[in-house]
């Protein structure tokens, strides 16, 4: 089974370095649209079906993406990015401010954290519900090319989950191919 996850574009959250998680709902902005639109032509036209999460910039990201695949786009909770509680809206150095921890930001790319005390998820939850989609996924389409719109915490995931020979920067945009 082929899998191309495509990180969602830029948005002014990105660009201003602040944390955005599942709990805010950002929209891509103006540069976020145009690196998606670079990132369609990229696609193969041999793509399935397009899954991604539900918040509004994967969904934009799919969106933009499928005017030129013209495919039936499937909403995954379990696609939506880390669930950071009290911690969103924060940057990395407010984060660590609140937390008392200066590697809050190294755990987060490490995949050691444990946001729970501020109401969001642990590393270890993410993988779960992650490990969960993919399954799923593998059950219901395991002989199609699927594209999957989706966040860099769930793709940073995958990688720890499905280790390929190569992990392209997870830049907005940006595209990770896994063979499962």
């Amino acid at each position: 089974m082929k899998l191309i996850f495509v990180r969602h574009g830029q948005t002014d959250y990105n660009k201003e370095g602040r944390v955005q998680g599942q709990e805010k709902d950002i929209p891509l902005n103006d540069d976020g649209r145009q690196q998606v639109e670079l990132t369609a032509a990229l696609i193969p036209a041999s793509i399935d079906r397009i899954i991604s999460s539900p918040l509004k910039r994967a969904r934009e990201t799919a969106e933009i993406i499928n005017r030129r695949l013209n495919k039936k786009i499937e909403y995954r909770d379990e696609l939506k990015e880390f669930s950071y509680g009290s911690l969103a809206d924060k940057t990395w150095e407010e984060i660590a401010e609140v937390t008392g921890d200066p590697d809050v930001h190294a755990k987060d790319e490490e995949l050691t954290f444990d946001h729970r005390p501020f109401g969001g998820e642990s590393a270890d939850d993410v993988r779960a519900r992650v490990m969960r989609c993919i399954e799923d996924i593998k059950k219901m389409y395991s002989n199609e090319a699927i594209l999957v719109t989706t966040h860099g915490g769930i793709i940073d995931t995958m990688h720890a989950l499905f280790p390929q020979k190569e992990k392209p920067e997870g830049d907005n945009a940006s595209i990770h191919i896994f063979e499962l």
